[in-house]
Order: structure tokens, then C-alpha cells, then sequence
């Protein structure tokens, strides 16, 4: 499947050794990866099961934080986060706030963690939380220490930008819709807007051909109008190109030549060309036997 090594992502890793070992065929790895898929697609389904059937009840039930994370989250989404806002309550202490209050300084109550504490940076105008830990960066989740700066801040809740649509308990619903599609969010959504759009336009264009099979007129009328939408798309794609070719060359650029084909002089036979280091390797001596 082009895939050269797998020692860089740990998940990918992890699923490829488990499903197929060095001595595996091709056909092997296919089936324990869709036996992987299969089991992830049931998970799935489950959890969107009990996401629909009942509501999440947070442990602190006056807490309009925790609130907010369990109308939003799913119900495993929302255990992390539960976790970290109750640590944040807990286990966390403020040691230093700027006179400004765009800087604070994290660390737990007992000093555990004297020589890294960790600091957080506010911008109340726009905001903006960043924390030192890089937490929501990699994982998309507040960390305790952001919390328990909202915490101090007697923030009631903390900004929407920081819930992101992919642990949403409704995220399925919403990425296979064609909802984000033309709204404002679909742009920081990082499940892909090119996706979105083809669902979109397979799922139209599937009913369209339910719905005029059988019916001689609407089959032609649907087909001759595929076409001229295709026509009027090519003209627009190949426009589009010349024009960014014309800005290329009104700039000075150049294109890239790609290295010419390499091909056998006439009158060399067929057998393989030899490497670099092969015509520097000195041949072996033959050593002569006699009897």
C-alpha cells in the first residue's frame, strides 16, 4: 500500500504490529486491518448509542463549566475533562499572576513540581488561553492549568473556539450532513472541507438518480445536464490554471524539468545496467586448478 515504515506514528505502529507479523502475506494484513476497521466502526456505533439514549451528569452538578463540557462532549471525551477540571480544583495552586493578569504561574499545592511549573498566558480581549504543557495543542482538550486559571478568573464558562467539533458527542451527525459545508466553522474544522464536500455532492446526486430512474426524460435531462456541467467545469479548471501559469511567467519564474528518461544506446543488449559503485568494484580473481 506504498507505505515504507511506520516507525514515525506510534498508533500506526501499534495496529500494524498487531494485525500482521514478518512472516504475513499480503492477504493477511488486508484481513486484520478490516477486522480492525470493523471493530472501530461497532465502538463507534456504540458510543453514539449511548450518547443518544442519556444524559451526562457531571459530579459537580452546580458547576456551569462541567456544564458546558457535558452538553457539548462525548461521554468519554467528557471523563478527561472531568479529570482535569477536577484536578485543576483539587491539586492546583497559582503562584504568580502579572500586574497586567496575562501571565500566571501553575504549580501543584504540595510543590511536587518546584523546579518546571508550568505558565499560562491570557489575553482576556480576544480570549486566548496558551499553556505551557501544550496539551490542547496535541490533544484538543484543555489542560488542568488552563482551568484552573478560569478558575481564578471566576469565569462562569470558558470561550466556545476551545471545543472542538470532532469530540462532540454530535460530530458524526454533523461531518457526514452537508452542514459545515457553508458555515464559518467548516474552515477550522479539521476533519476536512474537502470530504464534506464530496459526501455532499455524492449523496445529491445519488437521489437526483433515485429519484429519475425509470423515467426515460429525467434520465436524458440528468445526463445531458452532467455533461454541459462538465464541460463548464473543465473551462473553468483549465482557466484557472492558464492564468496562474501567466502570473508564473509575468513573475520570471521557471518551471522545474524533470530528468530525461534513460534509455540504452543502440547496439548495448538487454541485460541490466550496472550501478555507480558496481563499475568501480574490482572483478575477483579466478583461481586456476590443475590436476
Amino acid at each position: 500500500m506504498g507505505i515504507l515504515s511506520t516507525q514515525r506514528s506510534e498508533c500506526t505502529n501499534n495496529v500494524c504490529h498487531g494485525i500482521s507479523k514478518p512472516t504475513s502475506s499480503i492477504t493477511d494484513c488486508f484481513l486484520g486491518l478490516e477486522k480492525v476497521l470493523k471493530n472501530w466502526r461497532r465502538n463507534e456505533q456504540d458510543e453514539d448509542y449511548k450518547c443518544s439514549q442519556s444524559e451526562i451528569v457531571p459530579v459537580i452538578k452546580n458547576s456551569s463549566i462541567l456544564k458546558q463540557a457535558a452538553r457539548f462532549y462525548s461521554r468519554r471525551i467528557y471523563s478527561i475533562f472531568e479529570e482535569e477540571f477536577i484536578k485543576a480544583v483539587g491539586e492546583m495552586s497559582i503562584d504568580f499572576v502579572s500586574t497586567d493578569s496575562s501571565k500566571y504561574i501553575v504549580n501543584y499545592i504540595e510543590k511536587k513540581n518546584q523546579n518546571h511549573p508550568w505558565v499560562v498566558h491570557f489575553d482576556a480581549t480576544e480570549g486566548n488561553i496558551q499553556c505551557s504543557c501544550k496539551k490542547y495543542e496535541t490533544m484538543g482538550l484543555l489542560c488542568s492549568h488552563c482551568l484552573r486559571v478560569f478558575k481564578q478568573l471566576d469565569m462562569a464558562k470558558f470561550p466556545e473556539k476551545y471545543l472542538l467539533l470532532r469530540w462532540s458527542a454530535r460530530a458524526r451527525q454533523v461531518f457526514y450532513s452537508g452542514y459545515l459545508l457553508n458555515s464559518k466553522r467548516s474552515n477550522n474544522f479539521q476533519g476536512g472541507r474537502g470530504f464534506i464536500f464530496r459526501n455532499q455532492v455524492s449523496r445529491f446526486a445519488y437521489q437526483m438518480s433515485t429519484e429519475a430512474q425509470g423515467n426515460e426524460e429525467a434520465e436524458e435531462f440528468i445526463l445531458s445536464s452532467l455533461q454541459d456541467m462538465y464541460k463548464k467545469l473543465y473551462l473553468i479548471l483549465g482557466g484557472k490554471k492558464r492564468n496562474e501559469k501567466d502570473v508564473a511567467g509575468s513573475q520570471g519564474g521557471t518551471a522545474n524539468l524533470k530528468d530525461p528518461l534513460k534509455r540504452r544506446p543502440k547496439g548495448i543488449s538487454n541485460a541490466r545496467l550496472k550501478s555507480h559503485w558496481e563499475k568501480k568494484k574490482r572483478p575477483k580473481s579466478k583461481l586456476l586448478i590443475t590436476c
